[in-house]
């Protein structure tokens, strides 16, 4: 048997674990709040920038002289349905049928000149662009062809857009 002393002090000891748990709960509940708290805030900020909300619609058109050929004029549109400016967009033509230096001649436009940081692209605006564009073998009308529009917001975001590009004679 156990005497009345002895029984009240391991009461004492289960009460002071008690208390040790519960504090410890309440630690990790409020260091899960602040990580929470930082990463909703996070998400917002970048919202804000024009991080994951930054959105474009992009198309184009490729006309092919006759129903091959070693050339065709590829023609590109753009529109900035993001929350930010544009500051610039580059154009990669998926390799192959395009040679290797496809695309780099096609400058997007937008009012009196190319789209830069001095000529940003505007919400909900439209830039375009077209240029010569010259394949490894011969073009051929009724095919579709990928290109890769890399667009930079105001901030320094950047979105990466496939674009099927069908092509007509």
């Amino acid at each position: 048997m156990s005497s009345p002393h002895l029984r009240k002090h391991r009461s004492q000891r289960r009460g002071g674990s008690e208390l040790i748990a519960t504090l410890l709960l309440i630690a990790m509940v409020v260091v899960a709040a602040i990580v929470l708290f930082d990463f909703v805030t996070g998400l917002f900020s970048n919202l804000a920038k024009g991080g994951p909300s930054a959105l474009v619609s992009a198309s184009g058109e490729m006309t092919v002289p006759g129903s091959t050929s070693l050339s065709a004029i590829l023609t590109l549109n753009l529109r900035n349905e993001g929350s930010q400016p544009i500051q610039s967009i580059s154009a990669t033509c998926a390799n192959p049928p395009f040679s290797s230096t496809n695309c780099n001649n096609i400058v997007m436009d937008y009012g009196s000149g190319p789209v830069s940081p001095a000529n940003p692209l505007p919400i909900n605006a439209l830039g375009s662009g077209s240029g010569l564009v010259l394949p490894t073998t011969a073009f051929t009308a009724g095919t579709t062809y990928l290109v890769e529009l890399t667009v930079t917001f105001v901030g320094g975001s950047v979105q990466i857009v496939a674009v099927s590009i069908g092509s007509s004679s």
